[in-house]
């Protein structure tokens, strides 16, 4: 509401709107131009009923971008239907940086009404713009309150699009990402973090962008408190952002609560995303990233100084995203950081930026006894892997690979990163008394198709990983075929949640997903839009002389916002993903009481 002063003209704003329409003296009425009020333009649903057509609106300036790179501004008709179910404000687009209306003028607008991705706006010349008048009271910002069921809460967003609102306090579910958006949620709401499994939904996030007047400064960390600011509803990308009109209070919370290893260390592993952990060369064959030798040393100091501080030099490390053995070399062979002596496993991929899976292990530890990189060949034309054209829309896959063994080439390679399997041997200490023993050990490590090509309504990704579980689940078979009850772990970075199919398929070989130990609050490896969720993995094969006593995600990454990738003092956002910590202890002996039946 507005306050009680400004009700006068508040009602003089009211009566004058409908004058406007009929005052010839003042713009007379084209006959190119429909006269439409904002919330008709809007409609009921999330397209303008009026798209593609010329229209004449009239609105209040309270959002004034015109001279920025938004090239326009935001006008709103207050309690234009008095229905909570079409939306007062909309976004004027000028196509031109210009200086052409101010904060309470009183606009009309001629222009053509557009669909922008998803945003009803009007495309209007400068010179289509008249400045009826100036010192209007703005409209009074509405409280965000969204639902939290999903569709409900889209609806609800669509209703406030173009619109003045305002939050009072949020708390930050989601730090501030590499598109400068920060992910919240009421203070009041009690709603500390949110999971993809929520069973109300997770229609309660709050996206907060740059793209207004202000932004969130300093960028903000899960836990960290903001308030008091005021902004518009935009829709862009497929995401509902609320762009800054007011500067907003950051109140910096205690951070993301964290887990260690309770037990003394043993067997430990470890499975982390090394995030884009490019060098400085251009490879010719691939979309490789060229990085400065500054970015690329100050890369490797953060992933290094992970390994030694975060996960304390575990025993063997599955990773993710690594160019080449080159920058594997480099990453182990710091002194200055790591400590113990590390070697790896690796083979090049045909993956289109030239990233690969490897296996680092501790060569005082682990004796390798073979190992091999394992591609899959599919029948699927989505367009994707490393034998598609990237287009899942109108896809098309090159033929290279024999499905069916007669000779001809009718499929193509099912991974872009094809799983490693190893066979090792790690000599551990044990847990019944000061002796080492030996151990044998079988590692399956992944990196599947990730989700980019998805849209919120398709899931193009989805069959490619099915077929890369089904693979993967074959090579366990595979395994306990030839090697009957052996030690075996599948790891890494599967780009699924846990109730997917693909997450399924692993499942159903009675293998555990060792995840669920980790209790509820910090059972996440990734933070999307605002949402914690498992992405990264670590299955068992349930077997007696070796058991897995914790798994420990340990959030130095997913929980803090982008802009620390660019410090070279922290560990903090060494990647996008939280690496996860296992802790295995070997009970070579195990004691059978009598069963005894009366």
């Amino acid at each position: 509401m507005f306050p009680r002063r400004q009700h006068r003209n508040l009602l003089l704003l009211i009566v004058s709107f409908p004058l406007f329409f009929g005052r010839a003296n003042l713009s007379p009425p084209s006959q190119a131009f429909t006269p439409l009020k904002i919330c008709e333009l809007q409609g009921y649903s999330f397209s303008s009923p009026y798209t593609g057509q010329s229209v004449r609106a009239y609105g209040v300036v309270f959002a004034d971008l015109d001279d920025t790179s938004r090239r326009g501004f935001y006008i709103q008709h207050e309690n234009c239907d008095h229905s909570a179910n079409t939306s007062d404000g909309i976004f004027v687009y000028l196509g031109e940086r210009t200086d052409v209306v101010s904060v309470g003028d009183l606009a009309q607008v001629d222009g053509v009404v557009e669909e922008y991705y998803g945003r009803t706006e009007i495309v209007a010349a400068p010179q289509n713009v008249l400045v009826l008048s100036h010192n209007h009271p703005l409209p009074a910002p509405q409280e965000l309150t969204p639902p939290f069921a999903d569709n409900s809460a889209r609806y609800y967003f669509e209703t406030l699009e173009g619109m003045h609102v305002q939050l009072s306090s949020g708390r930050v579910i989601g730090p501030t990402d590499s598109d400068d958006r920060t992910w919240l949620a009421r203070l009041d709401s009690g709603v500390e973090r949110v999971f993809p499994d929520d069973p109300l939904g997770n229609g309660e996030v709050i996206c907060v962008d740059d793209n207004g007047l202000y932004e969130i400064a300093p960028e903000a960390t899960v836990g960290d408190t903001i308030t008091s600011f005021t902004g518009v509803v935009d829709y862009r990308l497929g995401i509902y952002c609320v762009e800054l009109l007011s500067p907003p209070q950051v109140i910096t919370g205690t951070g993301p609560a964290s887990q260690t290893l309770v037990s003394p260390p043993v067997l430990t592993i470890a499975t982390f995303n090394l995030a884009n952990l490019f060098d400085t060369l251009d490879d010719p064959t691939t979309e490789d990233q060229v990085l400065t030798h500054a970015e690329y040393q100050r890369r490797l100091y953060k992933r290094a100084l992970t390994i030694h501080e975060a996960l304390g030099e575990p025993t063997l490390i599955a990773v993710q995203e690594v160019e080449n053995q080159e920058v594997l070399r480099a990453l182990i062979e710091d002194p200055d950081v790591i400590r113990a002596d590390y070697g790896f496993i690796w083979q090049n991929s045909p993956d289109a930026r030239g990233l690969d899976v490897a296996l680092l292990y501790r060569t005082d530890q682990v004796l390798i006894l073979g190992y091999q990189a394992r591609q899959g060949c599919t029948s699927l034309v989505d367009g994707l892997g490393p034998d598609g054209n990237g287009d899942p829309v109108n896809p098309q896959n090159a033929l290279t690979c024999d499905l069916n063994q007669d000779g001809i080439l009718d499929g193509n390679r099912l991974f872009s990163r094809p799983p490693i399997v190893a066979h090792v041997r790690a000599d551990i200490p044990s847990s019944s008394d000061q002796q080492r023993i030996e151990i044998d050990l079988w590692l399956i490590v992944n990196h599947w198709k990730s989700k980019v090509e998805d849209t919120p309504f398709v899931q193009y990704t989805l069959p490619r990983r099915i077929e890369q579980a089904l693979f993967v689940a074959g090579l366990v078979e595979e395994i306990n075929a030839a090697y009957p009850n052996p030690n075996l772990l599948i790891l890494g970075d599967l780009n699924d949640l846990p109730d997917s199919q693909p997450i399924a398929e692993l499942l159903h070989l009675g293998l555990e997903n060792l995840t669920w130990r980790t209790p509820r609050p910090y059972r996440y490896s990734y933070i999307y839009q605002g949402v914690s969720q498992v992405m990264d993995y670590a299955f068992w094969l349930p077997k007696t002389d070796l058991i897995p006593l914790e798994i420990v995600p340990i959030h130095i990454n997913a929980d803090f916002p982008y802009a620390l990738t660019s410090d070279g003092t922290t560990l903090h956002r060494s990647s996008d993903h939280d690496p996860l910590l296992l802790n295995l202890v070997s009970i070579p002996h195990r004691i059978y009481l009598p069963l005894t039946v009366r």
